[in-house]
């Protein structure tokens, strides 16, 4: 009886450790710990959402409030858009509109509340795109679920950009003196190409960092500074701390508790109206502009 080859020996080990290293794994399979630490290390894999046709239906038309958020953005920037015309036109003596400019509203930058508006519909798109793709196509999912995770890392820069900008301009614009905290917030050239560098690879953390910035303008926001509708602002900020904190929760819970059903669909839900109730705490009652 003889030993077979070494060669023979090597190339079964390798075969079998390439099979078992291919093997789909299900992500329930690991524990809450170990799904909670690849996201916190921006290893997001395939997720445990889309089990059945029930959370996958739930989750795509759960992506659409993530539009209107976007829509709702859009229009402000418009709006802002055109009142900086006619402020301009008046400005000049030009005659035109110049009994329709709104003074009371300080003006705002509407290219970034346009930039952040296109970046929450990319959110939708990324989400709607994730939650459509096959379970059985892995790699795919993989990758989506990473440009998901990307998308609203982009679309947090946009939104302490832009609400920064916007509270400290209202402070500002209420302040002949400066006081404290009321300077408009920008964020440098720098942080913002290191933002879109890190945000592929640390989504997660990215995120977490802009949300934050975002919260201080929204608290800013909603102690009225600069502004003159203090009840709707501080009854937006309730609704907000609410909506995020729930956001929050059934975000984790996902992870904790991946069989329960349409977690990921609450927090679509939650996530969305934490953004529109803080884009009133930040930008206030949306004001069309004077039809022209």
């Amino acid at each position: 009886m003889t030993a077979p080859p070494l060669n023979d020996i090597v190339q079964l080990s390798l075969a079998a450790r390439a099979s078992a290293d291919d093997a789909p794994m299900d992500p329930r399979a690991k524990t809450a710990k170990a799904r909670l630490r690849d996201l916190a290390t921006s290893e997001p894999g395939t997720g445990v959402a889309d089990r059945n046709a029930l959370e996958r239906c739930a989750n795509v038309a759960t992506s659409a409030p993530f539009f209107l958020c976007g829509r709702d953005v859009l229009r402000r920037a418009a709006a802002e858009k055109q009142r900086r015309i006619e402020r301009d036109w008046r400005d000049r003596g030009l005659g035109l509109h110049s009994t329709r400019v709104d003074d009371s509203l300080p003006p705002m930058d509407h290219e970034k509340m346009r930039r952040l508006g296109w970046a929450l519909v990319g959110v939708g798109v990324a989400a709607a795109a994730y939650h459509l793709a096959p379970r059985s196509k892995r790699a795919l999912r993989t990758t989506l679920r990473r440009v998901d995770y990307t998308a609203i890392a982009l679309a947090s820069m946009a939104a302490s950009d832009a609400y920064g900008d916007a509270v400290g301009a209202r402070a500002a614009r209420a302040s002949v003196v400066p006081r404290r905290g009321s300077t408009i917030v920008r964020l440098h050239r720098v942080v913002t190409d290191a933002t879109v560098a890190a945000s592929v690879k640390f989504p997660l953390l990215v995120s977490a960092a802009h949300c934050a910035l975002s919260e201080v303008a929204f608290y800013r926001g909603a102690r009225g500074e600069g502004c003159n509708d203090d009840r709707l602002r501080a009854a937006a900020w309730r609704k907000h701390a609410a909506c995020a904190g729930a956001a929050g929760f059934f975000f984790v819970a996902e992870e904790v508790w991946p069989d329960f059903p349409l977690l990921h669909a609450a927090w679509h839900v939650t996530g969305a109206a934490a953004m529109r109730t803080g884009t009133t705490c930040a930008f206030g009652e949306h004001v069309p502009a004077s039809p022209g």
